[in-house]
């Protein structure tokens, strides 16, 4: 551990399959904080997947930006997103709008893009008064909870993903895409291998790896390279 890491996130309370939480005692500046113990944190992360932390005393979306800043060398802009979200600052946005009543089922963000998260920060400025929850999962518990027949065709032929872009239901090709211009949507499909064809409801469909191992917790990395498809229809395509 970093010898900055202060005695409060060495003593963490670890529960058995709950993630750490830490008390960090409301420091006068929230960013600073973060930047002093960016190395320590993102080493109880690595160990452990996930960290909750409890006292930085945030007050609005620009403090957690600049407290976000200083966690990650940089923050992804988000494109080819699943559902509308408002946006605080480049890389920070809000949470997807979900009905109360219905759980949210486990997902790796942004896992159908051709570069993916390998962090995701959360904060959280006004507390339910009642319920409310973010759910994490070890995503190595549940591969290793699937049958090893599927997980060798995930290994083999990765995943495929068809998605319709329209005004009913999800994000549009504009708030997908971060504009409606046509020549912008096609420049950036090229560019992140997304074959297209323009349609009315601007479906998509395409390929992509359905593992990714961390070189650092496995002696071997897993290379799953997406295979192309035609999908016939006039789809845009992956």
């Amino acid at each position: 551990m970093s010898s900055l890491f202060p005695v409060s996130v060495l003593d963490a309370d670890r529960q058995s399959g709950k993630a750490p939480i830490l008390l960090a005692e409301a420091p006068a500046d929230a960013p600073s904080w973060a930047a002093e113990h960016r190395d320590a944190l993102r080493e109880v992360v690595a160990e452990h997947g996930s960290v909750l932390i409890r006292g930085l005393d945030l007050s609005d979306a620009a403090e957690i930006s600049a407290v976000f800043r200083q966690l990650s060398s940089s923050l992804m802009i988000e494109r080819e997103a699943f559902a509308a979200r408002q946006v605080y600052a480049d890389g920070v946005y809000s949470s997807a709008t979900w009905p109360a009543n219905q759980p949210m089922c486990m997902h790796h963000e942004l896992s159908y893009r051709l570069e993916v998260p390998s962090l995701m920060l959360f904060a959280c400025l006004n507390a339910p008064t009642s319920g409310g929850a973010t759910a994490v999962a070890d995503s190595r518990e549940v591969l290793n909870a699937l049958p090893a027949d599927l997980v060798g065709r995930f290994e083999r032929d990765g995943w495929l993903l068809t998605r319709s872009y329209n005004d009913e239901i999800g994000a549009t090709v504009a708030e997908a895409f971060g504009t409606d211009d046509r020549s912008a949507v096609e420049s950036y499909c090229r560019a992140n291998a997304i074959e297209f064809e323009w349609q009315s409801d601007g479906a998509a469909s395409g390929y992509r790896p359905a593992l990714l191992v961390q070189p650092d917790r496995l002696p071997q990395r897993v290379d799953v390279r997406p295979r192309s498809a035609r999908v016939p229809g006039g789809h845009v395509r992956r």
